[in-house]
């Protein structure tokens, strides 16, 4: 499938894509297990921002019959999204050599992927690597890994932030005190 047919049927483009969320409390991730991706993606989570729940679906990154299972577990998911409550979901797929994703370019899957309700995060192979599925994906990190650091954030940054807002709130307290003392003292 062409870039130009992906889109003139409205699949991809700027506009398109659904924003990831600021703190997801719950995230699907889609690929082998084990493996080292999944491997790198957990310990990365944990250290970024363990509060996430993440829900691991284990599915075939190659193969004959791979393109089926991938639909069908999509489509589990999206039918228990109000249980499960997760809020993206990771595709993601180590390394290997570019006949290895060619699942990945299979236009029926790229089309479910596009219609998905919750943003799709890529992580399809190694940095050089593109695939249709990273077309229509609302993001498209470079590894696994690169997938789960887009998607939560880091809580040391988290951390300072939280720092920097209570000497804001803290300045404007005692700012705040000042002035009402003095309007107590001149009245």
């Amino acid at each position: 499938i062409s870039k130009a047919k992906l889109l003139e049927d409205g699949l991809i483009g700027n506009n398109l894509q659904l924003p990831l969320p600021k703190y997801p409390t719950c995230i699907a991730i889609l690929t082998s297990s084990p493996s080292s991706a999944l491997a790198d993606m957990l310990r990365t989570a944990q250290e970024r921002w363990p509060l996430t729940k993440l829900i691991i679906v284990p599915i075939p990154v190659q193969g004959i019959g791979a393109e089926k299972t991938i639909k069908l577990v999509l489509k589990g998911l999206i039918n228990n999204q109000k249980i499960l409550k997760f809020q993206a979901i990771i595709l993601a797929r180590g390394g290997g050599n570019r006949e290895d994703l060619m699942l990945f370019d299979n236009e029926a899957l790229c089309r479910d992927l596009a219609q998905l309700p919750v943003p799709l995060v890529t992580g399809l192979g190694h940095e050089d690597d593109l695939t249709v599925a990273d077309l229509v994906a609302d993001h498209r990190a470079s590894t696994p890994t690169a997938a789960i650091v887009a998607l939560l954030p880091s809580r040391d940054a988290a951390f300072a932030e939280l720092l920097q807002r209570k000497q804001r709130l803290n300045d404007t307290s005692a700012w705040s005190i000042r002035q009402q003392s003095q309007c107590l003292l001149e009245w």
